[in-house]
Parts: structure tokens; C-alpha cells; sequence
């Protein structure tokens, strides 16, 4: 069986408030710029976490210097119990944004985007996630509605 455990333990705390930021953003609908910039620091918070090589990634007898990781996951490039816990909010996250919102992961996010398209890329993956109209629909009551 593949190890499942992050071995660095950021892995599992790098996106743990991404989607309590994404419901509260969701809840106010897209004119809180206050609750979009929140979000929006989470995914930079993921983005430099995704590009910055961990330790397993750094070679330390060369004399080349990785700037920026190429890995596939958050914690190299297997799918760990981190990923299974994160994937699927973001996947949430990216169409229900972009649906009641329009709100994209900006492109500059590079890291995060390396990451979900590899995700998409594994079948495991895109053939459990829901139909985007599967997530809007759950969402529709929740969108821009305020406590």
C-alpha cells in the first residue's frame, strides 16, 4: 500500500483555512472586497507554499540551486491524506467562486495551478470529484445570502 502521511507536516496545515475564507467570501457574494482579499492571501499562502521545494526536493551535494519546486503535490509527487483532505475543497472552491461570485483563481498562482491540473490529471481525482452543477446547486441557497 502507498505511504499516505505527509512528511512534512506544513502539508497538512497549508490550506486548512482556504475554505473557511471561501464560505465566508461566498456567504457575502462578490462585493466584499475585505472577504475576497482574505481569500485571495490563503491562495497566496498555498501558492508559495507549492512552489517553495521542500526539503527531499534539495540536493544537497550539487552545486545547482532549485528556486522553484516542479512538484506535483503538497508534499512531493504522490497524493498524500493532505491532498485527499485539500483537492476537493478547492475543486468546491474554484467552481463555485467562479459561479456565484465570478471569482477566479488568479493565474499568477502558478503553483496552485500546477497542483489542480495535476490533480485533474489523475483519474482518481476527476473521476470522483461532482459535477460543476452538482456543486452549484448545493451552493445556490448559500451564495450572497448574509446572516
Amino acid at each position: 500500500y502507498p505511504h499516505l502521511s505527509p512528511l512534512n507536516k506544513e502539508s497538512f496545515d497549508v490550506g486548512a483555512d482556504i475554505f473557511a475564507k471561501f464560505s465566508a467570501y461566498i456567504k457575502t457574494g462578490p462585493n466584499n472586497q475585505y472577504l475576497e482579499t482574505a481569500l485571495l492571501r490563503e491562495f497566496k499562502r498555498l501558492d508559495d507554499y507549492l512552489n517553495t521545494p521542500l526539503p527531499q526536493e534539495i540536493d544537497q551535494n550539487s552545486t545547482n540551486n532549485i528556486l522553484i519546486s516542479n512538484r506535483k503535490f503538497l508534499d512531493g509527487n504522490h497524493l498524500t491524506l493532505a491532498d485527499c483532505n485539500l483537492l476537493p475543497k478547492l475543486h468546491v472552491i474554484k467552481v463555485a467562486a467562479k459561479k456565484f461570485c465570478n471569482f477566479d483563481i488568479p493565474a499568477q498562482f502558478t503553483g496552485v495551478w500546477r497542483y489542480l491540473n495535476n490533480a485533474y490529471a489523475m483519474e482518481e481525482f476527476s473521476q470522483t470529484c461532482p459535477a460543476d452543477i452538482e456543486i452549484e446547486n448545493t451552493y445556490v441557497n448559500v451564495a450572497g445570502k448574509k446572516k
